[in-house]
């Protein structure tokens, strides 16, 4: 093995395609030759976490052709790391008999040096390696170790390496002269601040510690992966790597004690106390919180339209404030693929319950953002559409949801008419009530606005509006939530506005989103989250308000979880989500009987204490 004392760190992320394994294969090839034929000394090369396949393959890990492509791609990969004086890691899933497994592959100049297994993997495809019988694995006539617990690999260029991937294991320790690396996968989250949790782990040890996340060239479908590259030593963040990029990325970091004093960067703890009445946010750094959110949602639309090869993107423009914000995030999503603003094409869509004023607004958006817009009036189709039916046209439900999938038809076809993507504009607090209409404004392409609770969204708008326009941006903005919250799917009045008030019906969104991080995020028990509430908004909402909008929030998340089983795929924002494949697995036909009756229980009680 090398002793040679002169050591670079290289934290690649590359330029990933989902299955792909050639095109993987290919990348981190021409990664490794750049790395090694630039630079002098010894090279440690670290990529993400099945880095080979993408992380985010799903069932196709069960197909056994993936792995043998990979271990395909990795004789090419042995064949040109060949007498090169460095240490390539990368991930793969191994079979290894009946099993299969989250395995790194260690490639040096002198051939593959073995595997490492992830002893904990997250992801349900692939076995412990606990009760593995083998120590070695058939290498092109040769053996090679396997490891399962991935410490102490073994020193090169004076370093002794450890490898452990994915989730960290906290007790392990890292001493003087070690480095341990950490290829993992890490989801994007605004309210997750990996710094933090790498800066705790390694004030706690003596040697360094080097983490490299897949990227968001992984699939964008329940989350965006950060493509997080750092190196940590004793507390000091010694380099970081840009994140959300599609690009390839390298970050390198030579270690020597002159390194380590001039690189350090000052990190310190923030406080990240959650905001009282919204648990959604901090108190503190919440313009961080929303710009990362921000980003996140940009970042996932840029990999549905890059993956789709979409030239457009189609949404519905109603004036309110979840289109608003699904624009504003197109907006950066066009700037940031270099696509001209006339690829937006905005629809204004006023049928029978569309008031002046948020026509007047959805005009004002058009103006301000640059993008292509139509207006379709609708109220002719649904009409004939209705009579066709046999309706009389009174303002029932299904006089409502007509409204909602027609709109949803219109956007459908005409994106298909421009090569376009129909981005999504309901937002997470709708999803988990079921305000939205099944197969109307329920459906999209992709949905933008998923991950994002609805009193988040309000705080988002404004600041992403005056983000991307400035003070005009931010005045429209204001404009747009100040208006009240509704589907505009009733007949105005005389005046030519809506009496239909969401909140009205559903109670308020502060209460709701309290709700739904207390009982679905936090998984409380619907006596405590009522005692939360209670104890929050004293001074707001009577304890029989806010029991009732409990018993409404119980009611209609159980009653709709069939929408969100046929959602369309987006961006979970924060570590609250409600996507039926990643975020809230439920059967569509589950019962809150249980629940509803701790409900029942509270209100005899409340009744005994009141007479």
């Amino acid at each position: 093995m090398n002793t040679n004392e002169e050591l670079t760190i290289n934290l690649c992320v590359p330029a990933l395609r989902v299955a792909d394994v050639p095109y993987n294969s290919a990348e981190a090839i021409k990664l490794i030759n750049k790395l090694t034929g630039e630079s002098q000394g010894f090279q440690l090369i670290l990529f993400p976490q099945l880095s080979l396949s993408a992380y985010t393959c799903g069932d196709l890990f069960r197909l056994a052709l993936l792995a043998r492509a990979c271990l395909e791609a990795l004789e090419n990969i042995e064949a040109a790391v060949a007498d090169r004086d460095c240490l390539v890691v990368l991930g793969l899933p191994l079979q290894i008999g009946d099993g299969l497994y989250d395995a790194a592959a260690l490639v040096g100049g002198t051939g593959l040096q073995g595997f490492v297994l992830n002893q904990s993997p997250e992801l349900p495809f692939f076995t412990s390696p606990v009760d593995i019988e083998r120590d070695v694995l058939g290498w092109r006539e040769r053996t090679v170790p396997i490891l399962r617990d991935g410490y102490s690999f073994g020193r090169w260029a004076g370093k002794n390496i450890s490898v452990q991937l994915g989730q960290l294991d906290t007790d392990f320790q890292i001493s003087e002269g070690e480095i341990l690396i950490n290829p993992c996968a890490l989801p994007a989250l605004a309210d997750i601040d990996y710094e933090e949790i790498f800066l705790r782990i390694s004030s706690q040890q003596k040697g360094y510690l080097a983490v490299c996340s897949a990227g968001p060239g992984e699939s964008t479908g329940q989350y965006v992966y950060s493509g997080l590259s750092q190196v940590w030593h004793q507390g000091n963040k010694l380099c970081d790597g840009q994140q959300l990029r599609f690009e390839s990325q390298v970050q390198s970091l030579a270690i020597t004690p002159e390194a380590a004093l001039s690189e350090r960067s000052s990190t310190h703890p923030l406080s990240h106390a959650r905001d009282k009445y919204n648990p959604f946010l901090f108190s503190s750094n919440v313009e961080k919180l929303l710009e990362r959110a921000f980003e996140i949602q940009v970042t996932g639309l840029m990999g549905r339209m890059r993956h789709t090869g979409s030239r457009t993107m189609v949404l519905g423009l109603s004036g309110g404030a979840d289109s608003a914000m699904a624009l504003m995030v197109s907006c950066r999503a066009a700037d940031r693929l270099g696509l001209p603003r006339s690829s937006i094409l905005a629809v204004i869509m006023p049928g029978p319950g569309s008031s002046d004023t948020s026509l007047e607004r959805a005009k004002h958006l058009l103006d301000l953002t640059g993008v292509w817009g139509r207006f379709n009036t609708i109220t002719d189709a649904v009409g004939q559409h209705l009579l066709a039916l046999g309706h009389d046209l009174s303002p029932d439900l299904t006089f409502e949801n007509a409204q909602a999938r027609e709109r949803t038809q219109f956007l459908m076809n005409y994106a298909n008419m421009h090569q376009g993507l129909v981005v999504g504009t309901g937002d997470m607090s709708e999803n988990a009530l079921g305000w939205s209409t099944y197969n109307g404004d329920q459906m999209s392409m992709y949905n933008v606005n998923a991950g994002l609770p609805k009193t988040v969204l309000l705080r988002l708008l404004p600041w992403s509006a005056a983000y991307l326009f400035g003070e005009e941006g931010l005045r429209l903005a204001q404009q747009v939530i100040d208006a009240p919250i509704s589907p505009e799917l009733q007949p105005t009045n005389a005046a030519g506005q809506t009496e239909q008030v969401t909140e009205e019906v559903l109670g308020p969104y502060r209460l709701h989103d309290f709700f739904l991080w207390h009982a679905i995020g936090q998984k409380r028990d619907p006596k405590e989250v009522f005692a939360l509430a209670r104890m929050t908004f004293k001074d707001e909402y009577a304890p029989k308000f806010i029991l009732n909008s409990l018993r409404t929030f119980y009611q209609r998340f159980f009653r709709h979880q069939f929408k969100r089983t046929a959602a369309p795929d987006g961006p979970q924002l924060f570590t609250v989500g409600l996507d039926a494949r990643s975020g809230w697995g439920m059967p569509a036909d589950a019962k809150p009987d249980l629940w509803l009756a701790e409900l029942d229980k509270i209100e005899n009680t409340l009744q005994i204490r009141e007479q």
